[in-house]
């Protein structure tokens, strides 16, 4: 009797919650991981290329921020907008790519088991944000130019790094050598980040919707992996290390050019489900 006065729980209400819960899972153990970054000392010294150490702190503080937005996004009245969850998939990203590096590149201190916890919470809960959307009623319209702009612009990212990492990864292969440091991007990057990146340029210049509606999330994911690319070299002028001024200069014009394209397109993207806006 009790049992039949309850209200029905809908699809939506449950995966609303579902992905509240998953967005948790990522946002506990990413938060205390960038904060003991923030306020233990030398905590990465000696595990992270010397190079690399003046931008843990900035990387700590985005990372943060991320969560922040990553709480906002879920919690507000947005959080089952389907445009919302392109962004949340797009941050979900760069947390499984920033805390693949650190686990696959074994930074073994305290905070490693919560290393651990990101990458693995922030892969699953894109998994469920991209299952979750109801591909079957949904179509996505993008105007040509931007379309073109954008998947021209995401076939170029994926065929310049991935070059440059082959290039990189030759003499190794040939030296039969093992670096100590940085493998991991060769990893993530030439397994997973660039080939997302390759096929999702050819669905959007080709007007499919996964194309469109997901080239933004590469986009944000690409941001905030290499802004922070720019603050390292900005942190080494205040450690008293060398600033590459180029690289410094291309990471940032890169990152806020990818940023932008993800702002324009998701502001000029229409969204159709079920027959209606």
């Amino acid at each position: 009797m009790l049992g039949a006065l309850k209200p029905e729980v809908t699809e939506t209400e449950m995966k609303s919650s579902a992905k509240r819960i998953l967005t948790l899972l990522v946002v506990i153990p990413t938060f205390v991981s960038a904060l003991g970054g923030i306020r233990i000392p030398r905590i990465y010294d000696g595990l992270l290329p010397v190079d690399f150490l003046p931008g843990a702190l900035p990387q700590d503080v985005i990372t943060i921020l991320v969560c922040v937005i990553l709480l906002g996004l879920t919690f507000s009245r947005y959080g089952d907008d389907l445009k919302a969850n392109v962004i949340l998939i797009g941050l979900y990203g760069s947390i499984w790519y920033l805390y693949g590096i650190v686990t696959i590149e074994r930074v073994y201190n305290l905070l490693y088991l919560f290393y651990a916890a990101s990458f693995a919470a922030s892969f699953w809960s894109l998994i469920y944000t991209l299952t979750a959307i109801d591909w079957k009623n949904l179509s996505c319209e993008l105007g040509i130019r931007i379309r073109r702009l954008t998947g021209i612009s995401s076939i170029f990212i994926a065929t310049l790094f991935t070059v440059l990492w082959i290039l990189s990864l030759i003499p190794l292969m040939i030296s039969r050598d093992r670096i100590e440091f940085l493998y991991s991007i060769y990893i993530l990057d030439l397994c997973f980040v660039m080939p997302a990146f390759f096929m999702l340029g050819v669905m959007t210049l080709r007007g499919e919707r996964a194309g469109i509606l997901l080239t933004p999330a590469m986009m944000i994911l690409g941001f905030f992996v290499i802004f922070p690319l720019g603050l390292n070299e900005v942190a080494k002028g205040f450690s008293h290390q060398a600033v590459s001024t180029g690289p410094m200069i291309v990471s940032f014009g890169f990152s806020i050019y990818m940023l932008a394209l993800a702002v324009v397109q998701l502001r000029q993207m229409k969204i159709v489900v079920d027959g209606g806006e």
